[in-house]
């Protein structure tokens, strides 16, 4: 190994090995979509959710209205009991 100054080094290339590839596999695949186009099948068609950009921030914002919602009713039903309190206390002290 001689130094060279003009030796300009690449980087390596990318090289990724499928580990669950089996050709075999894909083969069948392919052939069943090919059968069905021939005899006029509708091709199934892969399962989508129902998720889009900022639908968990949405959920999120709906639960939190929910919560203080849920805490508004809550805050409501002890002032409404502490008032009860207060009036049987007064009666009861008069």
């Amino acid at each position: 190994m001689t130094p060279s100054f003009f030796n300009i080094y690449k980087p390596r290339k990318y090289d990724y090995r499928y580990i669950y590839y089996d050709p075999l596999k894909e083969a069948i695949k392919e052939r069943e979509k090919q059968m069905a186009k021939e005899n006029g099948e509708q091709p199934q068609q892969e399962y989508k959710p129902n998720l889009h950009r900022g639908s968990f921030r949405e959920e999120a914002n709906r639960m939190r209205g929910k919560k203080s919602k849920e805490l508004r009713r809550s805050n409501r039903n002890v002032l409404i009991i502490l008032i009860i309190l207060l009036i049987i206390a007064y009666y009861l002290l008069k």
